[in-house]
């Protein structure tokens, strides 16, 4: 089977205003490969209420998802683009896929793991333990052969992996299994501030270490202006002993294309200060256009033509998938 055969799928949870880190450890990667393979992406609004949240705000946050999704270069003649809850399809196969997992893998979740330790587990919504056989639905819906995440998704994928292969041996063979696929550049941007952490969504707009793909452009280049480096003065990658300066180089490697070590060449002997004004040169040029784009698919009319055709298309292959599976299973 070539590629062009093979799916390619990715899902967004509309959980707020997408970071650099967003793009060039995931959406980057599906926008370059999806003429290469059968292409979905969908914006996971079943996964955004596993915590309350307002519906208007919701709603908006959809929306808003999606027309930066087309604005990062998503091509709805390349790829079919969809909401998941127009797709029931999810929900019902997600359902199967719990009756599949056991808690302990569950429990192993690093996300679960995460707010468990933060909030305890008496305040954690039961929604955020269960999600994972959803986002395993999400995946063998369509016969995925490859899903491009950042490192912190990977563990889903693997889950995913394990449900499929636990399901065929069941109940005969029904699902394919999906091979996670992460960038070996860009995979992991980190906060501009606080190194031990990756740019994240939740981060207020005013937090200098994390770029949304929104921010002013002035804004962003003091944000990377500002990024905590070290004192040697050395533009060299070197994760442990440089994390600043290995994140900025990351950084401009994934936004232009350029090698970390021709990154490395080109600023020996210069300063901190020019090379960050290049990285900041680079991600501004990167965020105008992808601004530009934004306004354009915002326009309601515009985005929920695409959305609802995309889902038209979608259904066709889940119900096929579904059907499989409720036959393996003996509810039909």
């Amino acid at each position: 089977m070539n590629n062009k055969e093979k799916v390619m799928l990715t899902g967004v949870r509309p959980s707020g205003n997408l970071t650099l880190g967003n793009y060039l450890g995931a959406i980057k990667n599906f926008v370059t490969r999806q003429k290469q393979y059968k292409s979905y992406i969908f914006v996971a609004d079943l996964h955004a209420i596993t915590s309350p949240r307002d519906p208007a705000d919701l709603r908006a946050a959809i929306d808003d998802c999606m027309a930066m999704y087309l604005a990062c270069g998503v091509d709805p003649e390349q790829t079919i683009i969809f909401r998941q809850s127009d797709v029931m399809e999810h929900g019902v196969l997600g359902f199967i896929m719990t009756f599949q997992t056991h808690m302990g893998e569950l429990s192993r979740m690093t996300q679960f793991k995460l707010k468990s330790q933060s909030m305890g587990k008496h305040g954690i919504e039961t929604g955020l333990f269960v999600y994972p056989p959803l986002m395993a639905a999400d995946i063998l819906l369509y016969n995925t052969a490859i899903v491009p995440v950042g490192l912190d998704q990977q563990q889903h994928v693997e889950l995913t992996r394990d449900l499929s292969q636990r399901f065929n041996k069941r109940y005969g063979k029904t699902f394919d299994d999906p091979d996670v696929y992460i960038a070996p550049v860009g995979n992991k941007i980190l906060n501009l501030q606080n190194l031990s952490e990756k740019m994240n969504k939740s981060d207020d707009e005013r937090n200098m270490g994390t770029i949304f793909l929104r921010d002013d452009l002035k804004l962003a280049r003091k944000k990377i202006m500002s990024a905590v480096t070290d004192s040697e003065s050395v533009v060299r990658f070197d994760e442990e002993a440089k994390p600043g300066i290995s994140n900025l180089i990351s950084i401009l490697a994934a936004t232009t294309g350029e090698s970390i070590d021709s990154i490395e060449k080109r600023f020996a002997g210069v300063g901190y200060g020019d090379f960050k004004r290049a990285v900041a040169d680079a991600v501004c040029e990167l965020l105008a256009k992808i601004q530009a784009n934004y306004a354009r698919f915002k326009q309601t009319d515009v985005l929920n033509a695409i959305l609802d055709d995309g889902a038209t298309k979608a259904r066709v292959v889940a119900s096929e998938t579904l059907n499989r599976a409720k036959l393996a299973l003996g509810l039909k």
